[in-house]
């Protein structure tokens, strides 16, 4: 079942993808690319190949403590980019690619692979909102905001960092029988989830034995995410530098990375349509960078995406549905003995 929900799901996205390729106007995608120097052009996807070569190998420092058997980078690393597309062309945005990367491990049990997600995503997000919070305090420090600028950037860093708090405390004692008995005191009854209770306890037992027993591990994952986020602020920069803006420095660099980080988390619209643009040029001009040079960078780092989310709906086509059990064992020679007991 979960092999035809992913195959869906593909078929979808490709669609999706062809929408937004005639809506963004292929002759303009191909004067961006135009505009880059081959060189420049494979910088930018070698410096994103390796964003997401970093992403997997945190993901695969949880997956460790969660699940014994070991499983192949390769595979970590196409769930990765599949769970991208599903994220970047449907609405469900993070939430439905992170559901599609624990269905794309097919080897592990549902439970580990479940909670390697979710403290996966929880130690980035912490991560993400610590950066998010230094980007913020060197904003304020150096650049002049309106009134109601700093009051938009510290409400939402604040209230972003609260309820990661809060989701990270609920993990601790138990995510998803807290969200059982939230749905029950609001009397929404739900017959899967009641089904999958027994498997749901055991995964938020595997979540809070991380975080009791593994902590050098919840570490090493939190500080990698921590350069990834610095890979990105480097590859903003070279994009910035490719298109002939060279007046921008790296340190505001790295301000519209954090600040913009906010444009990545809103899980609400496909591709982040209309928030992801509308949040970095409102950083832009707070930087005093020009709209059309800010325009172009928008451009170029949709386009990178728009590739690998083109390279992660491959896996998700390629998948080969489970034979038939009853008619495996219908279509099984009878061994010698079984003749003679015949």
């Amino acid at each position: 079942m979960q092999r035809k929900i992913i195959k869906i799901t593909a078929f979808l996205c490709v669609g999706l993808f062809l929408y937004f390729v005639v809506r963004a106007d292929p002759r303009e995608l191909l004067l961006i690319v135009g505009r880059l120097s081959p060189l420049a052009l494979l910088a930018l996807l070698l410096l994103r190949a390796a964003f997401w070569i970093l992403r997997t190998l945190c993901w695969r420092l949880v997956l460790q403590r969660c699940h014994h058997d070991r499983v192949p980078f390769f595979t970590l690393l196409c769930a990765e980019l599949a769970g991208h597309a599903v994220g970047h062309f449907t609405p469900s945005a993070k939430l439905g690619g992170d559901a599609i990367r624990a269905m794309m491990l097919h080897a592990v049990p549902k439970n580990k692979s479940l909670a390697s997600v979710v403290l996966d995503k929880s130690i980035e997000l912490m991560a993400t909102v610590l950066m998010m919070g230094v980007g913020l305090f060197v904003a304020l420090l150096r650049i002049r905001m309106t009134p109601t600028q700093r009051a938009v950037f510290l409400s939402l860093t604040a209230v972003t960092a609260v309820l990661i708090y809060l989701f990270f405390r609920k993990q601790k004692k138990g995510l998803f029988i807290w969200i059982m008995e939230v749905l029950r005191r609001l009397r929404i009854r739900s017959r899967w989830l009641e089904a999958k209770r027994g498997r749901l306890i055991e995964t938020d037992a595997i979540i809070t034995d991380f975080y009791s027993r593994h902590r050098r591990s919840f570490l090493k994952v939190f500080l990698l995410y921590v350069a990834m986020i610095l890979l990105w602020t480097l590859e903003f920069h070279l994009t910035f530098l490719f298109i002939g803006l060279r007046g921008v420095t790296l340190l505001k660099s790295f301000l519209v990375t954090t600040l913009g980080i906010m444009a990545n988390i809103v899980p609400v619209i496909p591709a982040g349509l209309g928030i992801y643009e509308m949040t970095y040029l409102s950083v832009f001009a707070i930087l005093r960078i020009p709209q059309k040079a800010g325009i172009a960078v928008i451009l170029v780092r949709r386009l990178l995406n728009l590739i690998l989310a083109v390279g992660g709906l491959l896996p998700m086509l390629r998948i080969k549905s489970r034979p038939n059990a009853k008619a495996g064992a219908a279509g099984l020679p009878l061994s010698d003995s079984q003749v003679e007991g015949g």
